[in-house]
């Protein structure tokens, strides 16, 4: 009966420190989560963000007009006022 129980104790002891273990791992992990939706103050960041959302929304609407077949047009003006377009071609 002492057997039993002791082997019990020593696995609760297990899973705890396993938890824990669990807890600090995740901890040093950076998850992606969803933007706070306001106006990026740092007018350097603010370009930044601009550039690479802009190349993603590209990217996107690229993948769209291959993986779909689907004729795709994009029009981006930049706070500066630079115009960036796309336009899918026919892949006929």
């Amino acid at each position: 009966m002492e057997q039993a129980e002791g082997a019990a104790t020593a696995r609760r002891a297990e899973l705890q420190l396993l938890q824990q273990l669990e807890k600090e791992e995740s901890k040093g992990k950076r998850k992606r989560g969803r933007v706070e939706l306001r106006r990026i103050e740092d007018r350097t960041s603010r370009q930044v963000r601009f550039s690479k959302r802009r190349s993603g929304l590209f990217k996107k609407a690229y993948e769209l007009s291959v993986l779909c077949d689907a004729q795709v047009a994009l029009i981006v003006f930049s706070p500066a006022g630079r115009l960036y377009e796309f336009a899918s071609s026919g892949s006929r």
